[in-house]
């Protein structure tokens, strides 16, 4: 198995321009609820950590979990879109996302006391970086013929105009 080195460089260089984006989103996703309660939020984005705090909210599962639960959403939903899809590097890249904030969502929200200690910020930053991997290992692959290949619709309609 072979990582294709464009997938990986654009991947890569996605990943990194998108990571403060997607933080900020996350924290954004607090305040929602707490925006929505009446409440007043702030909150700060950093590149390996953020924080959102709430006057009214800041240790309701509902505000935990909103910031995972939006920045999931705003990953997973261009994968439902064939035209986006179809590019490895994105693919990749907003599914390693969407995973990513979901499992902080719910360590955010079942294991807060975990979540905010001083251990955490490294656990879940290597947790990251190993999703990261696999779905690039599962999505980068460079794929070799087989002489046992069954042929897509689109290569069998090529070979008959070629051979029409």
């Amino acid at each position: 198995m072979q990582i294709n080195p464009t997938v990986l460089k654009r991947s890569t260089i996605l990943l990194i321009a998108l990571i403060i984006p997607f933080n900020a989103i996350h924290e954004a996703g607090h305040l929602i609820p707490c925006i929505a309660s009446g409440g007043q939020g702030t909150f700060l984005i950093g590149i390996i950590a953020s924080q959102a705090t709430c006057s009214s909210i800041s240790n309701s599962l509902v505000f935990a979990f909103a910031g995972g639960l939006l920045a999931f959403l705003v990953a997973i939903m261009p994968l439902t879109i064939k035209r986006i899809a179809k590019y490895p590097s994105l693919r990749i890249v907003l599914l390693s996302f969407a995973i990513g904030h979901m499992m902080t969502a719910l360590l955010e929200t079942f294991a807060r006391e975990f979540y905010m200690s001083d251990i955490a910020t490294m656990i879940v930053s290597f947790a990251t970086f190993t999703i990261y991997i696999a779905v690039l290992t599962f999505f980068g692959r460079v794929e070799k013929l087989r002489k046992d290949k069954w042929l897509t619709s689109k290569e069998a309609g090529e070979l008959f105009k070629k051979n029409a």
